[in-house]
């Protein structure tokens, strides 16, 4: 338990919060040692003053000097007790707070380098892949079959490039006061038609089941909401296994418009419900991990929502997998 407690970063902060704290309480006992050994000084010099004018020392607690003086001493020990111990509790509430901010900032660095490793991977993989049929065009004479498979391959890498580089501008964006995610009359249906046409066709051959409402119209960004269907679907995909089943759902329900993305993957623990949508966050570890990404989907797909004043809620699947059910009220135009 004492190993992890001083093992890591933080091996220094408790050292000195441990130092701080011992160093406080020895100068609280100190002073209530000083406190104690003058009181019992004075008590003596009073003591051998009364003897000699009175001439026995019987009554001398019954005097006004012997009271003034442990009314004094009392007033003393409470102060030395009660400024000693705010003092302590002032400086563990303190120390305590550092040791948060500390923690944060460990965490954030940790999600940066996260981001880092990830970003460079979905930047180098779809860009060697686009290099390698390039060269093959270059080298080679294909038969129209395989020239077209590898035209799609390479159509994909660029959507899947240009979906990154729309993740990192709209996450820059959301960051400033004026996100530029300027509402219009958008009609989402045609939206969510054209994001699922890209992934009808996918390398996991994952069958993406689509019920959409027509004719669905909402005031919002239309690139807003775009990169909330394209990151919850890709998500979606990318979480399921194989020949798995991925369903997208648009409804209108009086003036509520309700999207839904479900798979049949592996799910996501209640513990992590609550940090999926921070910034750069991802469950488990980056070098490790299988599945790419960068941390920024379900980050922009919040404060979209959040910026709109919908409504996201998370829900486990049957059998397995997850729910995102987003919702939004409509206004007139």
């Amino acid at each position: 338990m004492l190993k992890k407690l001083f093992a890591g970063p933080f091996t220094i902060f408790y050292i000195v919060f441990v130092y701080t704290i011992a160093f406080s309480v020895w100068w609280a006992y100190l002073l209530y040692s000083k406190n104690e050994a003058a009181f019992s000084e004075k008590l003596e010099l009073d003591k051998i003053h009364y003897t000699t004018t009175a001439g026995n020392d019987a009554d001398f607690t019954t005097t006004d000097t012997y009271k003034r003086n442990f009314e004094k001493y009392q007033r003393q020990r409470v102060m030395i007790l009660a400024e000693g111990s705010v003092f302590v509790l002032l400086l563990i509430v303190g120390l305590m707070q550092v040791r948060r901010v500390f923690a944060k900032e460990i965490a954030l660095a940790a999600l940066q380098r996260n981001f880092v490793h990830s970003i460079t991977h979905e930047l180098k993989s779809p860009l060697a892949s686009i290099k390698a049929s390039l060269q093959t065009f270059q080298k080679r004479n294909l038969e129209p079959e395989k020239r077209d498979k590898l035209v799609v391959n390479s159509l994909s890498d660029v959507e899947r490039l240009e979906s990154l580089v729309d993740n990192i501008l709209i996450a820059a964006k959301i960051e400033r006061e004026e996100h530029g995610l300027e509402p219009d009359l958008v009609d989402i249906s045609f939206v969510c038609e054209q994001i699922s046409k890209r992934y009808f066709s996918n390398k996991k051959e994952i069958v993406l089941v689509t019920e959409i409402a027509s004719n669905v119209y909402l005031k919002i960004s239309k690139v807003g909401f775009a990169s909330v269907v394209n990151n919850l679907v890709e998500n979606a995909i990318k979480y399921s296994p194989e020949n798995a089943t991925v369903k997208l759902q648009l409804q209108q329900l009086n003036n509520i418009v309700k999207l839904t993305i479900s798979d049949t993957g592996f799910g996501i623990p209640e513990a992590e419900r609550s940090k999926i949508f921070q910034k750069f966050y991802r469950i488990g570890n980056e070098e490790t991990r299988k599945n790419k990404g960068t941390g920024l989907g379900l980050y922009i797909v919040k404060r979209v929502v959040d910026v709109f004043k919908g409504k996201i809620t998370i829900k486990n699947n049957t059998p397995s997998g997850t729910i995102f059910e987003l919702e939004f009220m409509q206004t007139q135009a």
